[in-house]
């Protein structure tokens, strides 16, 4: 199983010598979560619906229907003019979830593990006419979606008190991705053809290759 874990490219170079540590940051606090993990989607699916719950929460915040905890974050968020513009430019990282425990779903998916820089590579898309490369978090998750049907994403995750009934979440999370898709058709489409691969490059060597720009 292949995990997924978004960053700015501004943490690349402390994650290539430290790695993922179980830490409480930004994205984490956002949605008023105290818990210090390292946290991750498993598969395309679960990136797919964190993401769109990510745009959610964020839209909420903006218009002021969703309170955060930390309000320097909530102010953050209200004075940048969209998603994108608040998260800044980023990667995905790719890891195998082969020895690690999801302490909770395949969407807000965590761990108490360190993730060492050896396990971890860069998530790429390589346009197959010309090998020109895009890493840009916002064109990968747009691939994984051109890549995904919503019917193809059901909620999985661990069972305990208070969790949510597996169908129902299936049913919830299915309709809200549903909208997304819809409402951003023309940006998923480009990806739909055969024109790009994905392809996982290994951290240290992305960040000699794109030492210039980071």
């Amino acid at each position: 199983m292949n995990y997924y874990h978004m960053t700015s490219l501004d943490r690349l170079k402390s994650i290539g010598k430290i790695g993922l540590l179980p830490r409480n940051e930004e994205n984490s606090k956002l949605i008023n979560d105290t818990k210090k993990k390292v946290f991750f989607s498993e598969g395309f699916e679960g990136t797919i619906a964190l993401f769109v719950d990510f745009e959610l929460v964020y839209d909420q915040i903006k218009l002021g229907k969703t309170d955060i905890l930390d309000k320097n974050l909530e102010k953050k968020v209200k004075d940048s003019e969209s998603l994108s513009e608040y998260l800044t430019e980023g990667v995905y990282l790719q890891f195998l979830g082969d020895h690690i425990k999801n302490e909770r779903n395949f969407e807000n998916g965590c761990t108490s593990q360190v993730i060492l820089p050896k396990q971890l590579n860069v998530c790429v898309l390589r346009r197959k006419d010309s090998n020109s490369i895009i890493f840009s978090r916002f064109e990968i998750i747009k691939y994984m979606m051109a890549k995904t049907n919503p019917e193809q994403i059901k909620y999985y995750g661990v069972k305990y008190d208070g969790s949510p009934d597996f169908e129902v979440a299936t049913i919830r999370i299915q309709n809200k991705i549903k909208k997304y898709y819809y409402k951003y058709d023309k940006d998923i489409e480009k990806y739909r053809d055969d024109m790009y691969v994905l392809e996982y490059v290994p951290l240290n060597e992305f960040l000699n290759t794109n030492e210039i720009i980071l």
